[in-house]
This record gives C-alpha cells, sequence and structure tokens, in this order.
C-alpha cells in the first residue's frame, strides 16, 4: 500500500509539473527575437496540416524562415522568409509579408492572450502559450460551417 501511495505522489507531482510548464505565458516572457517555424490546421486542408513547412518546400526550401521581434516597449518587427530557391518562391513571400503587421505595430500580452495592433487599428488576437523555447500562437476559423484551428509555432532564436 506504502509504494502505491508513493506512485501515486509521484504522479501527481509530474502532472502538476508538466502543467506549470504550459501555463500561460507573460509579457515579460515573449519579449526577444523568434522565428516561425510550423503553421499546422487540424483538420488537415487538402491534406497538408502544416501550412508553412508546405509554401517552404514548394518553393524550393527556403534558406531562412520568418522572423518576428518583440520589443519590451511593445513594439514589433516582422521579417519575410527569405532565400527561397525558386525565385517566384522570393517574390509570393515578399508579397505575403505586406499582410504582416510592420510599422508601427504593437503587440501586448495577457494572461494566455497576445493581441497585434497594426498601424491602421486592425486588431488580432490570438491564443497564447509558451514553453521552454517554443511559443504558439493560436486561432480558430470557420468558413462554410467548418471550423479551422490554426496553430503558428515560433522558436526563440
Amino acid at each position: 500500500m506504502k509504494n502505491n501511495n508513493r506512485y501515486a505522489h509521484l504522479l501527481f507531482s509530474l502532472l502538476a509539473l508538466f502543467s506549470l510548464s504550459l501555463a500561460p505565458a507573460g509579457p515579460t516572457d515573449v519579449v526577444g527575437s523568434w522565428r516561425m517555424v510550423a503553421h499546422r490546421v487540424a483538420p488537415a486542408q487538402d491534406g497538408i496540416t502544416d501550412i508553412y513547412t508546405h509554401f517552404k518546400d514548394l518553393y524550393g526550401g527556403c534558406s531562412d524562415d520568418m522572423g518576428l521581434l518583440l520589443n519590451a516597449d511593445g513594439s514589433l518587427k516582422m521579417t519575410p522568409v527569405k532565400g527561397c530557391q525558386n525565385p517566384l518562391g522570393n517574390l509570393i513571400m515578399k508579397m505575403a509579408s505586406k499582410f504582416m503587421p510592420s510599422g508601427k505595430s504593437s503587440w501586448e500580452a495577457t494572461a494566455g492572450k497576445i493581441v497585434l495592433q497594426d498601424g491602421k487599428g486592425q486588431r488580432r488576437e490570438y491564443d497564447l502559450q509558451l514553453s521552454g523555447t517554443e511559443m504558439q500562437w493560436g486561432f480558430n476559423e470557420t468558413s462554410k460551417q467548418t471550423t479551422v484551428r490554426h496553430t503558428v509555432v515560433y522558436k526563440r532564436d
């Protein structure tokens, strides 16, 4: 009986540590330089579960990931994917960067959320999760009565 209690206590301790590692990120936890490594969708779209990797591979294994710099003063800067072997890939990634927040964009993180606002006042809110050197932004998109869960994954530089 004592061994069972010991194992139960150990299991409970491990679960508690795991849940703490997935605690919502605070503002100072996300400050810094990040690079995008995935944009997962569930359910898969046309058999694709990671949109970001799919397009990078499609355009010839682009060498530089999309960058994200979150400054302590609440400003941010995003840099597009570069170095694609297919020139069309570089052009498309450059055009896609026009849709990224830039200029006088800002960010704010609170309990489990990150909010981006661009210079035109457009505001986007994402679920925020931080675990070690990985940050995830999540959001749902609904079209044609289907909800798709998006999870954008960043790694700390």
